[in-house]
């Protein structure tokens, strides 16, 4: 069952072969097959995001069918890994474990689990709240960008559907995400490219010249021949607010000390594109106060269904572990900052 990818669709993403796995002393329940091989024939041509998030539901629903069944958490654990939900490939391989004690890849899911852990740490280093990417065979795909990120607010602004091909001068294509975190935490770039950086990157800033470290990202865009530039600044991916996942949502908000201010969004959000840079200068202001966390919508349906979200944005505080409020729909800036001040207060 686990085998390497055909068409190398997903870096390291495994895929269905042709013979019929064991469950424990049982074949593998019919339904979970039928949707594991469905996931699979979706990884197989998948083009956009969504088909990501298509090809996580059948798994999903394979797992659910046959919840014992091993495999169907490993490759669970794969996907997530190179979608970019490393708490989610962390939970499944420890499923996998848990169902297959004696597996000959424990060592190696070990060194698996500890580097989505790293992944985690790395990510949050930099920063980048609601963008989220995934390796395949031609470059780093993006998968999401939330309305209203600084990235987005540039003449020539990161868009979901492109594909990343090098950072600076170091290409991308092929690399896991883990390397593509490190290539934007690490990379530089020589004195002539720092100065075509720069340039352009005043150019579509409207001459803006404000200090900090400039990396240039080469990327495809959908409907366009060859490749284009983005110059963009470290800081902007830089940012108080952490993007979670539904199975960080206890250890990061329910158990947080600190008052948490919760933010439900999706890409089709655009009252986002108002509230988000709000949100941004006000986790500035609160830093060690309040506790700032993005969570998409599209990405974890389970929590958002347990938590009543209909509508995006939805903020969210919660405070010892309890919603204090809820905030659905379109806030004006005033409103929002009320929200967040009242969250401060003990």
């Amino acid at each position: 069952m686990k085998t390497a990818a055909k068409q190398f669709i997903l870096i390291s993403i495994l895929c269905l072969i042709c013979a019929l796995p064991a469950w424990g002393q049982q074949q593998v329940p019919e339904t979970a097959m039928k949707h594991f091989q469905s996931g699979t024939a979706i990884i197989e041509k998948a083009e956009k995001s969504s088909d990501f998030l298509a090809a996580m539901a059948e798994f999903e629903a394979a797992a659910s069918a046959a919840p014992l069944w091993p495999d169907i958490h490993y490759n669970l654990a794969m996907l997530a890994a190179e979608t970019d939900k490393p708490a989610k490939a962390i939970k499944e391989y420890q499923i996998y474990l848990a169902l297959s004690p004696q597996s000959p890849e424990r060592t190696k899911i070990e060194s698996e689990i500890a580097r989505m852990r790293e992944l985690i740490v790395r990510k949050r280093k930099i920063g980048m709240p609601g963008i989220k990417f995934a390796s395949m065979k031609d470059g780093i795909a993006v998968l999401e960008v939330y309305p209203g990120a600084k990235v987005t607010q540039t003449l020539v602004p990161l868009r979901k559907g492109q594909k990343i091909v090098a950072v600076n001068n170091t290409p991308v294509v092929g690399m896991s995400l883990d390397d593509f975190f490190k290539a934007i935490e690490t990379s530089t770039q020589d004195a002539q490219q720092a100065s075509t950086t720069a340039r352009l990157f005043a150019r579509g800033t409207k001459g803006k010249n404000t200090p900090g470290e400039l990396v240039m990202l080469k990327v495809k865009t959908p409907g366009l021949d060859g490749t284009g530039m983005i110059p963009l600044k470290k800081d902007m991916f830089r940012s108080r607010i952490i993007e979670i996942e539904e199975d960080e949502f206890e250890t990061e908000v329910l158990k947080e000390n600190l008052p948490v201010v919760v933010t439900f969004w999706n890409s089709g959000c655009e009252p986002c594109r108002e509230s988000i840079p709000v949100i941004e200068t006000e986790s500035d202001r609160y830093a060690g106060k309040v506790k700032f966390v993005n969570i998409n919508v599209d990405e974890n349906k389970t929590l958002a269904q347990k938590l009543g979200v209909k509508e995006v944005p939805t903020i969210m505080v919660y405070k010892r572990g309890a919603a204090e409020s809820t905030n659905p729909g379109r806030i004006d800036r005033n409103k929002i900052a009320e929200i967040i001040q009242s969250a401060a207060v003990k």
